[in-house]
């Protein structure tokens, strides 16, 4: 018998290590078998598993399990992410902790360090995974910078770099002056900030007035090599062609056209710095303007700044704003927003910055991946990603691979005086020098579908499990990695790595904020797990897991989770409490009911539990384990638990015998199929029961993944669905009249019912009503009995009288005193969704629950006066 109250831990602990000593998760290619293969977004090895990658993670293991259940050969393999500039900045505040830094240490002990520290960080997130109950085949664990990745990785570049996709050029690049290396265009976040827009007098080249720029980075001027000005700006047609002197520099610059310049942005008049601003850069080369740095990679002025130089930006921009208004080159400052550039990882403003960097060529790479969208091989699931994602391959451009970091795939480009350089391994021979740098981690990361199969060797494994068959990963990495895995995956082996990608929203807090640690809103699912259970934190996240929509999350959602997981105990309990000692031989079946003998709840039941089956696989096969969680649980919690569970009461309860039998049967069948159906989302509890109901049930399989879904067949009964549904309703609005009188649950009351449907209660379905609305007495309705309530659902009306039940002028005072409240309430809420400053202010999450609030206050009070108008 099951404990009286459910206990997570031991269940977890008990289901997680036989899972493991039956190795219930391993894969490897069955001949016959349809297989269902999943790569895990590779976590960074930099910490431990946060909210927003244990939705990710319970999305994936949700698919997984369905997909075995379904008796598919389900692969889903484990790993782990090296992270590039992310994990080689954790380590770096480690050793400024420890007053060094990764140039005292040199760059073969700073790698082993980063090995040894990574290898312990790998350990404690899969650990993580195992405990959150991921059904991952742990024989495959890979790592982006383990052997056969490295392998896969060279191999990848050779094969660019021999098509001259792979290049080496000095660009424009986005620098991050604290990570000190380049990013590539998608590494880059925006955010606006306030700052201010510099009007700056350039003094003409002789007798000449000059022009005023505008600008918000006047400490970049020093790198200046023109000014431009639109053609059609007849403001500035006499200054085209002539010089202006770059204050507290007195450096010459031409005046030029270019159809860039915007009219309305400033004075119209453009300062042009090509090494520093990319707009600028793209001006530069229309005109073969020089490229001169202002501002060095560790974000200080250069000698191009004179007297400035050595200077950082910060500073710098303060001095020369100084000087410039000291000797009235500064004409006027403003306030100003603009969109501001910021590493993705440390929050740095990034510097434009011109770079000698290696590249890859993206253009027609991009163009099979369009194909495959176009053509449906691949598929986004919402499909609103679809055009966005479109939109980046149409615009593609050159991708910056070479990043300025130690941690990471060196790359693999060996130089000698006097050589070509070359592409290889190791060192050709002696003498050769590799180049510093190491790939962008994404590249490594862009042939994960592939490596984790031993690509580029042909393995049996690479031939059966590839294409996998669905990604599952957040909207933000869309383009820095799906879109990159899609373009590879085409390129080396002319298949779309998966054919589907499952595009989930942010976890969010419940204000609908980012969640971070300078906030203090971030949220430790491990701490989740240990106070509601794993399962509850699992089913929490699924259920508000709607494709492409992001989470606001609160930790109640949590708290109702458990209550479920909680009331699936108490139902289990109460079912095996009313069966007996000995199962029947081969369990409890439905095909040896007598379908003749079967109550309309029976038919009802075993109805609705088929539909319900059939409509969660659907949603699971359809990547929407929200829309399947919301409709088990409301089969499970409403029509099952409150009203099936509730009627069989009396013929467990009552004398031994087909309908007691038939009952427990159903019971049994229906229970056990919702389990197994709900198996895919709560894991942990729905093999616990499953294992306790099996006896009866009559599985002998050990685990549900092996078992498979009980499928209900052959039992639609659209008339007992409609039937029992006009039963319910009577019943429910008979429950609404006691709740409105405030009568005590536990005293039974007498009623009059007429209506079309009357009949057939008073004649099939009296003892169901009674039962249910708690009567003492239901009968025909001849007069209206004095000081009577009414009930009303679809064709009956229920008369009840109240004389005796209740005290009349105390209920009156209790409903007037909530109304007086209801009203008060109204008033407040009204009067702060009209306000047009929240309105303008708050958040969209915090104004829709103002609205809900005020229609739920609104419908509150209507109900309060039609209860009023009964007693009065």
């Amino acid at each position: 018998m099951l404990d009286k109250a459910y206990d997570p831990k031991p269940v977890e602990e008990r289901r997680l290590a036989a899972w493991e000593a039956a190795k219930l998760f391993d894969s490897s290619p069955r001949p016959g078998a349809r297989p269902f293969a999943v790569v895990i977004p590779p976590p960074n090895v930099t910490g431990a598993l946060h909210i927003g990658p244990a939705l990710n993670d319970a999305l994936q293991d949700a698919l997984i399990r369905h997909h075995r259940m379904r008796g598919e050969e389900a692969c889903w393999v484990p790993g782990a992410d090296h992270g590039g500039i992310a994990t080689q900045n954790v380590m770096e505040k480690q050793l400024k902790a420890e007053k060094t830094d990764r140039r005292a240490l040199g760059r073969e002990a700073f790698l082993e360090r980063m090995q040894t520290w990574t290898r312990d960080c790998k350990k404690t997130i899969l650990g993580q995974l195992r405990r959150l109950g991921c059904a991952l085949d742990w024989t495959r664990e890979a790592f982006t910078m383990d052997e056969p990745r490295a392998k896969a990785v060279f191999h990848a570049f050779k094969t660019l770099w021999d098509q001259g996709l792979i290049y080496r050029g000095e660009r424009l690049v986005n620098w991050c002056v604290r990570c000190g290396t380049a990013l590539s265009d998608i590494e880059v976040e925006r955010e606006e900030r306030k700052g201010g827009l510099y009007h700056i007098h350039y003094r003409g080249e002789g007798d000449w007035d000059g022009v005023v720029v505008a600008t918000t980075r006047p400490e970049t001027m020093f790198g200046d090599t023109a000014v431009a000005v639109n053609p059609k700006d007849v403001r500035w047609e006499s200054a085209v062609g002539k010089k202006v002197l770059i204050p507290l520099i007195d450096r010459a610059i031409p005046v030029i056209e270019d159809a860039h310049v915007e009219f309305e942005f400033g004075t119209g008049a453009l300062k042009v710095t090509p090494a520093h601003d990319q707009n600028d850069w793209e001006i530069g080369q229309r005109h073969q303007l020089p490229a001169i740095k202002a501002i060095a990679p560790d974000g200080k002025l250069t000698e191009a700044a004179g007297p400035y130089a050595g200077l950082s930006r910060e500073k710098a921009r303060d001095q020369v704003v100084a000087d410039l208004e000291a000797r009235g080159f500064l004409r006027k400052k403003e306030d100003h927003k603009s969109a501001v550039q910021l590493c993705y990882r440390c929050n740095s403003v990034i510097e434009p910055l011109l770079s000698l960097q290696w590249f890859v060529k993206q253009t027609e790479l991009a163009k099979p991946a369009l194909k495959a969208l176009d053509d449906g091989r691949f598929k986004i699931y919402p499909e609103t990603w679809a055009k966005p994602y479109r939109d980046w391959l149409l615009n593609i451009k050159d991708w910056c691979i070479s990043r300025q970091i130690w941690w990471g795939h060196r790359i693999p480009v060996w130089y000698k005086e006097g050589e070509k350089p070359a592409v290889a391994e190791r060192a050709p021979g002696p003498g050769w020098t590799q180049d510093p740098d190491v790939l962008d981690t994404w590249f490594s990361s862009a042939l994960w579908p592939l490596a984790v199969f031993g690509w580029p060797e042909r393995t049996k494994d690479l031939a059966y499990y590839y294409p996998t068959s669905v990604l599952v990963t957040g909207y933000e990495i869309l383009y820095l990695w799906v879109a990159r895995m899609q373009m590879m995956g085409l390129a080396f082996e002319g298949k779309v790595p998966f054919a589907d990608a499952l595009i989930h929203g942010i976890v969010r807090d419940k204000s609908g904020k980012k969640m971070s640690k300078s906030l203090g809103n971030v949220v430790d699912p491990l701490v989740l797990m240990d106070k509601h259970g794993t399962d509850a934190l699992r089913f929490a996240l699924l259920a508000q897991a709607h494709p492409g929509k992001d989470i606001a999350f609160d930790e109640q959602s949590v708290v109702g989770a458990r209550n479920f997981v909680n009331k699936l105990w108490n139902s289990t309990r109460f079912v095996l409490m009313n069966l007996p000692e000995r199962p029947p031989e081969g369990g409890y079946r439905l095909d040896r009911l007598d379908r003749k003998g079967l109550e309309l709840a029976d038919r009802w039941i075993l109805s609705r539990a088929q539909s319900v089956l059939e409509t969660a696989a659907k949603q699971l096969d359809a990547y929407d384990p929200a829309a399947a969680g919301d409709i088990l649980y409301g089969f499970l919690w409403d029509e099952f638990c409150d009203w099936y569970v509730e009627l069989a009461k009396a013929r467990l309860q009552g004398p031994a015998g087909g309908a007691q039998e038939a009952a427990r049967a159903i019971l049994v069948a229906v229970l056990s199929s919702m389990l197994k159906a709900l198996h895919p989302l709560t894991p942990f509890i729905t093999e616990e029961l499953c294992l306790a109901l099996s006896p009866f049930s009559g599985d002998r399989a050990e685990f549900a993944l092996k078992a498979g879904y009980a499928a209900l067949s052959g039992w639609s009964d659209a008339a007992a669905e409609a039937e029992m549904s006009r039963v319910m309703a009577a019943v429910t609005a008979v429950r609404s009249l006691r709740a409105q009188l405030n009568v005590p649950p536990g005293l039974k009351i007498k009623a009059a019912v007429q209506g079309s449907f009357a009949p057939k209660i008073l004649a099939e379905h009296r003892a169901y009503v009674s039962a249910l609305a708690r009567m003492e007495s239901l009968e025909p309705f001849s007069a209206r009995p004095p000081q009577s309530a009414t009930a009303v659902s679809d064709g009956v009306t229920f008369y009840v009288p109240l004389a005796g039940v209740i005290d009349f002028a105390q209920e009156r005072a209790r409903l007037e005193k909530d109304l007086a409240k209801a009203e008060t309430e109204i008033v407040k809420i009204e009067a702060k969704v009209k306000n047009p400053d929240f309105l303008s202010r708050a958040p969209q999450a915090q104004i829709e629950e103002a609205r809900a609030q005020h229609a739920a206050a609104a419908a509150r009070r209507d109900k309060l006066k039609e209860t009023l108008a009964v007693l009065s």
